[in-house]
């Protein structure tokens, strides 16, 4: 719940920061390299936490400053200049709406593959594909295919580990998670820590004998552990 309450804190710190940075835009007589510079971290930051109030607020406002201020005909060179960066981050932003999951229409299912990815990796970042293939009880074109849908909606990243992929949570995917309720519908299934190590290769590791320098294997969930001594 905190971390939820935190999250709408920043999104509308955000958001009025964006309104003061363009309205600082707007009244002044020549706009800085520093109100770009400002302006686009913003908008990063935004997109990359799934923050649509803050990028409409920041689209509408870069509208008005290239509507009133910017769309005529009889400008300088630097206006100019400053006309096209704006178009540049109109564009950006409108491309960053684009890429919400609310935009790309990301409704997933809590049973399937796809929920069920995300929820793995949220609880364990950097599975590899043979990790989630055994994970979700698919083979790994599925999770390929999976993978790619929700890479391309911006709530995983794919990075490479020696000759694997291995999968991690963004920022507007925990976002997404918090907001959706699929932690909650998934918590029926195993957390990953209950489940045997895997090397990157998705093969189960093997303990060295007992006293040769490695850990003594633990019981099977399904076995009693000893009592004492």
């Amino acid at each position: 719940m905190n971390a939820i309450t935190d999250t709408a804190s920043a999104d509308r710190d955000r958001r009025t920061e964006i309104r003061r940075l363009i309205d600082a835009m707007e009244h002044a007589k020549v706009i800085s390299d520093g109100h770009f510079s400002a302006l686009g971290m913003l908008i990063t930051d935004a997109s990359l936490s799934a923050d649509e109030p803050a990028l409409t607020e920041c689209q509408d406002g870069l509208q008005w400053l290239h509507r009133h201020h910017l769309d005529a005909d009889a400008l300088d060179g630097p206006q100019r200049e400053q006309r096209g960066r704006i178009l540049g981050l109109i564009d950006v932003v409108h491309w960053a709406l684009k890429r919400l999951p609310s935009g790309l229409q990301l409704a997933l299912q809590p049973d399937g593959y796809a929920a069920r990815f995300l929820v793995a990796v949220s609880r364990r970042q950097g599975m590899s594909n043979q990790q989630l293939a055994a994970e979700l009880g698919a083979d790994e074109t599925e999770v390929s295919r999976v993978g790619r849908r929700l890479l391309s909606a911006g709530v995983v990243w794919r990075r490479k580990e020696w000759r694997h992929n291995a999968w991690d949570l963004t920022p507007r995917g925990r976002h997404y998670l918090e907001t959706s309720g699929l932690l909650t519908a998934g918590s029926e299934h195993d957390p990953p820590a209950e489940r045997p190590r895997r090397s990157p290769d998705g093969v189960p590791r093997r303990d060295g004998p007992a006293g040769a320098g490695t850990a003594r294997p633990s019981p099977p969930p399904d076995e009693p552990r000893p009592s004492g001594g």
